[in-house]
């Protein structure tokens, strides 16, 4: 059986990102990408549909990506979030 990689602690359940574009996300969990076998994590937008569940690959989280401000992390710790 595959494992999951160690969650960094800004991308445990409980945890808010901000965007670059300024979206808020709350992780909900991690999870194994069946393709890839990388682990992933699960998140939901906190405005919007909030029943929408999202997963992205874990290292995508912390990618650099250019903006017209210089390079920036694709999603900055904010605080724990509460439970919905």
């Amino acid at each position: 059986m595959t494992a999951l990689a160690a969650i960094p602690t800004h991308l445990r359940p409980g945890a808010r990102l901000r965007h670059y574009k300024g979206g808020l996300y709350d992780v909900t969990g991690a999870c194994l990408i069946e393709a890839t076998l990388e682990t992933g994590i699960l998140y939901r937008a906190c405005q919007g549909d909030r029943d929408v569940l999202w997963m992205r690959p874990m290292s995508a989280f912390d990618e650099m990506v250019s903006t017209e401000n210089g390079d920036v992390r694709r999603f900055e710790p904010v605080l724990w979030a509460a439970s919905p």
